[in-house]
């Protein structure tokens, strides 16, 4: 694979669950500004494995037969002892699933359901666990037909109907509409997405402390306990009786930024979760680390995802939303600034914003999720039309009518931002899985430090990362 190639054509923007069209409000994507490029991943790091499965043809195959025997041979070799004749069981999907891994993750909940049905002569359900930003997801339902695929399914948000359970830390509070039934099993896509709060500590068991619970008990895993403790709200969820009495196993895709490269299956949470931690590690650790090299950026958000979960080249914003901070080093205490009432005098023992990041330009964006902390400090841009009136009448971002640069169309919203930042570096976030789509400037650079970050991530960072783990 070459270096630099022409600009990555980015997936199509999807109608979402409330009837938002944006393909038909957006009138240029970033991909087609002049002077952009993509930088692929593998020139990255080259050490990637090859996957099974991919959304675009020029990354792997496409076909997911590969998917399907994979998780029909890990089924077969897992332990579902639990499940019991004539019980009911609760399959439960993640949207981050369907968005990163499309048909992949709906044949390893298909042959999971499958699987269960004939061997443990079981009703297996499927249950969407729906996180606070459900309104500004792309509709799952009508686009995979998920009634007509599994029969039984159904979107549950986090601010349904609930559950109080005990634990070991005190009283939470679940989505009861996900439990609700004999038992569980507990799906996952393996990729980084909020490590600078779960640390990569107990990653699988994260759904457990956000996406499968009340909003109260969200709120506990993101506030009260802060980025260093905040999975011990997700183990408490987990290992409390109330849970494990109907846990089942867990099924999870492994993925790398340019698609899936396997399926894992157990009754232990704990043994898949390693294995899946350092892969996580090896896979996404040079890329991550990159970004940490950008010194200057003007970044656009050109597809599906609220602020920092937009993707670009298989990872999160929020990758580099803190990427000056190596937060996968335990060594590093990185507190996170942005949530803490009261700051530590002690310097060091705070994670700031990546200051590398001059300017924000939104050409369309989900809502949903808060990012007024960046409004208030960065340049914003909005492209003029239906999807800047969204982001305007967004609940989640007060006063981003009053802050924002409204531009006539995408280059000029460009222009000015170069203009304001004195940089003509642009990193755009538009769910490209396996390259990221930037200026021709910024391309050039980050493929000049990519091999000394490449060595430092194998030689160095890596092992330290899996002994703190003790997955050495």
């Amino acid at each position: 694979m070459s270096a630099l190639q022409a600009p990555a054509t980015p997936p199509a923007l999807m109608r979402t669950w409330t009837g938002r069209d944006p393909a038909s409000v957006v009138r240029m994507r970033a991909a087609d500004l002049p002077g952009m490029v993509s930088l692929p991943v593998r020139a990255i790091d080259p050490s990637l494995p090859t996957p099974i499965w991919a959304s675009d043809p020029a990354l792997g195959p496409t076909d997911v037969s590969v998917v399907r025997r994979e998780t029909i041979a890990k089924l077969q070799a897992s332990d579902w002892s639990r499940i019991q004749p004539g019980s009911t069981v609760n399959l439960i999907a993640n949207p981050h699933g369907f968005f990163l891994c499309g048909e992949a993750y709906l044949v390893m909940l298909e042959e999971t359901q499958r699987y269960l049905v004939a061997t443990r002569q079981c009703t297996v359900r499927l249950r969407i666990a729906e996180s606070m930003g459900h309104i500004e997801n792309p509709d799952w339902m009508r686009i995979y037909d998920l009634r007509n695929r599994f029969g039984d399914a159904e979107e549950c948000p986090q601010i349904g109907r609930g559950v109080q359970i005990d634990t070991k830390v005190g009283p939470f509070w679940l989505t009861r509409d996900l439990f609700s039934a004999d038992h569980f099993v507990h799906t996952h896509v393996a990729e980084m997405r909020e490590g600078y709060l779960h640390r990569m500590i107990d990653r699988l068991h994260k759904p457990f402390g956000m996406a499968y619970t009340r909003l109260e008990t969200r709120s506990a895993y993101h506030f009260g306990w802060g980025p260093r403790t905040g999975q011990l709200v997700a183990r408490a969820v987990f290992d409390s009786d109330y849970v494990q009495q109907r846990y089942a196993g867990t099924i999870v895709l492994d993925t790398t930024p340019e698609g899936v490269i396997g399926v894992d299956a157990d009754l232990d949470l704990d043994a898949v979760n390693a294995r899946i931690t350092r892969g996580v590690l090896r896979h996404y650790g040079t890329l991550m680390r990159l970004m940490g090299e950008i010194k200057d950026a003007n970044v656009v958000f050109d597809g599906h995802g609220c602020h920092m979960y937009a993707y670009g080249g298989g990872i999160a914003f929020d990758c580099l939303m803190y990427g000056q901070v190596d937060f996968l080093d335990l060594d590093n205490l990185a507190l996170l600034k942005g949530f803490a009432s009261r700051l530590p005098e002690t310097p060091g023992l705070t994670m700031e914003f990546n200051p590398a990041i001059k300017a924000q330009i939104m050409n369309y964006m989900a809502g949903g999720v808060p990012y007024t902390m960046m409004t208030r400090r960065l340049p914003t841009y909005l492209v003029e039309g239906e999807a800047a009136n969204w982001l305007i009448d967004d609940p989640a971002s007060p006063w981003l009518g009053d802050r924002a640069h409204i531009m006539p169309d995408l280059p000029a919203a460009v222009a000015a931002a170069r203009t304001a930042t004195g940089t003509d570096h642009l990193i755009v976030f538009d769910s490209t899985p396996g390259a990221l789509n930037m200026s021709e400037s910024l391309g050039r650079f980050l493929l000049e430090r990519a091999p000394a970050v490449a060595e430092h991530v194998h030689t160095h960072a890596l092992p330290k990362w899996l002994a703190q783990r003790g997955l050495s």
